[in-house]
């Protein structure tokens, strides 16, 4: 039987293809995955509230399943709206399919620096300069403080998509600090999961992606516990 000990559901923007390959690779026995997708192709902050708008129209085949959990992932998507309107989105999930668990990749994002008791972090992102600066204010708005952070000013999912898993460290250079508790590497469309162990090595934190704790996030959210290896800190001590 799939999903004997939990059936997830994911609602994905259209145009990310990072999505399903790295929640695969993080899947544990018994656990199913089941997605559905929403228009968006990337852009600005224009871009971004309009895509907000139909994400909960978007849900409902996914309620089909029985899910027992849903994600809404895509960073931006839910930070857009500034901070804590990842939890209103969540609420709205919740007044209109039910009190089933719900988490945005921001919420997840943040409860994974959460469980570090991270207090000082870096950002490093793909994004529009727009966009960047709204997720590093997002963050601060959390009460985490945001001491550098970067942009790409990769404009749609599929650009994103193209940056390469060697390209990771030297972006994460460009933000790093000693004094920081942890590292974020913020963007659902870049690819990163597979990186994040060798990355831990090399700067000596954690290091948090979006993938990565959108999925923790998911299957704590379900009481599924494992302590997955491969995929950095946070699965193997939360």
């Amino acid at each position: 039987m799939y999903g004997w000990r939990a059936r997830l559901g994911v609602l994905v923007p259209s145009a990310i293809v990072a999505t399903e390959p790295e929640f695969n690779l993080m899947t544990p026995k018994g656990v199913s995955i089941h997605y559905h997708r929403t228009p968006f192709r990337g852009g600005g902050l224009k871009d971004l509230e309009k895509a907000e708008t139909g994400m909960l129209d978007a849900i409902e085949p996914l309620m089909h399943i029985q899910p027992s959990a849903i994600a809404i992932s895509g960073t931006a998507l839910s930070f857009v709206g500034g901070y804590a309107s990842d939890r209103k989105l969540i609420k709205k999930i919740n007044e209109r399919y039910g009190k089933i668990p719900a988490t945005t990749t921001a919420t997840a994002v943040i409860a994974a620096l959460n469980r570090f008791g991270v207090k000082k972090v870096v950002v490093a992102t793909p994004y529009m300069e727009e966009v960047a600066r709204t997720a590093a204010k997002f963050v601060e708005d959390s009460g985490i403080e945001v001491l550098n952070f970067n942009w790409r000013n990769k404009k749609t999912a599929l650009e994103i998509s193209d940056i390469s898993l060697a390209e990771l460290p030297s972006m994460v250079k460009e933000v790093e600090s000693s004094e920081s508790d942890a590292i974020l590497i913020s963007c659902t469309a870049l690819h990163t999961v597979e990186a994040i162990e060798a990355l831990e090595k090399e700067f000596e934190k954690p290091v948090i992606t979006s993938n990565q704790a959108t999925m923790w996030h998911l299957l704590r959210l379900t009481s599924v516990n494992d302590k997955i290896e491969g995929f950095g800190r946070l699965f193997q001590e939360f």
